[in-house]
C-alpha cells in the first residue's frame, strides 16, 4: 500500500511538469474504438488532434498538427500496420508512442520493443491505466527536454522568440502566449511572423518539428 501510495503521488507532482503536453494522435481503424477513446481522453484534460485509421492519414494529421504523443493500434487498415506507421513518424520527428491491441501478443510486443515505446496497453484497457500510462510517457519522454531539442535551431532567434517557439511547441496558443508572457497577442502575432520568416517554415506545426530535430 505505501508503494502505491508514493507511485500515485509522483503521478501527481507530474501534472505540472507536463502541462502543456496534451496533444494526442490516435491511430485506431475502428470508428467507435476511436471516438470513445477521444471522448476518454477528453475526460482526462488532453486533447486529441485526430483520428486516423491508415498510414496516410497519421502522416497528414503528424504533419499538420501539434502532436505530443500518439496512441496507436496495431492492426490498422492500409499496406503498413500501426508498429510501421509509427516507426515513420519517428523518422519525421521523435515522439513517444503507446500501443494498444486486442491481444497480448509476444511477438507484437517484441515488435514494439524499441526506445519510441512507452507503453503497451490491451484492450479494453480503463480511464485510470490509460491516464496514468499517457502521464508517465509524457514525463518520461519530455523531462529531458534539452536532449530533444535542435539547440543550432534555436540559436537563429531572439530569447523572446525562443520562449515563444517552446511555448508554441507545449501546445499553448497565441492568447496563452500572450498571457504568459504578458505581452499583447498582437505583439504575439508579430513575433511569431518573425519566426517563420527566420526559420523558412511555412507554418506552426513544420517549425516545431524543426525545433526537435
Amino acid at each position: 500500500m505505501e508503494i502505491i501510495s508514493k507511485f500515485h503521488l509522483q503521478v501527481n507532482k507530474l501534472n505540472d511538469i507536463m502541462d502543456g503536453y496534451r496533444n494526442i494522435l490516435i491511430i485506431e481503424d475502428e470508428l467507435l474504438i476511436a471516438q470513445d477513446l477521444s471522448f476518454l481522453l477528453e475526460d482526462l484534460g488532453f486533447r486529441c488532434v485526430g483520428i486516423a485509421k491508415n498510414y496516410e492519414r497519421a502522416m497528414f494529421l503528424f504533419n499538420t498538427n501539434t502532436v505530443h504523443l500518439v496512441l496507436c493500434d496495431i492492426n490498422i487498415e492500409g499496406d503498413k500496420d500501426g508498429i510501421e506507421t509509427a516507426y515513420e513518424l519517428n523518422k519525421i520527428r521523435k515522439i513517444p508512442i503507446i500501443y494498444l491491441s486486442a491481444y497480448s501478443d509476444h511477438e507484437l510486443i517484441s515488435r514494439t520493443s524499441d526506445e519510441s515505446t512507452f507503453g503497451y496497453l490491451v484492450k479494453p484497457y480503463n480511464e485510470r491505466n490509460l491516464d496514468v500510462a499517457i502521464k508517465l510517457a509524457l514525463n518520461k519522454f519530455y523531462q529531458n527536454e534539452t536532449v530533444l531539442v535542435n539547440d543550432d535551431f534555436l540559436s537563429n532567434f531572439t530569447s523572446r522568440e525562443v520562449e515563444i517557439i517552446k511555448l508554441l511547441a507545449a501546445g499553448k496558443t497565441s492568447s496563452d502566449i500572450a498571457e504568459i508572457l504578458f505581452i499583447s497577442p498582437q505583439t504575439v502575432s508579430k513575433h511569431r511572423s518573425n519566426i517563420l520568416k527566420k526559420s523558412g517554415c511555412k507554418s506552426s506545426s513544420e517549425l516545431i518539428h524543426q525545433y526537435y530535430r
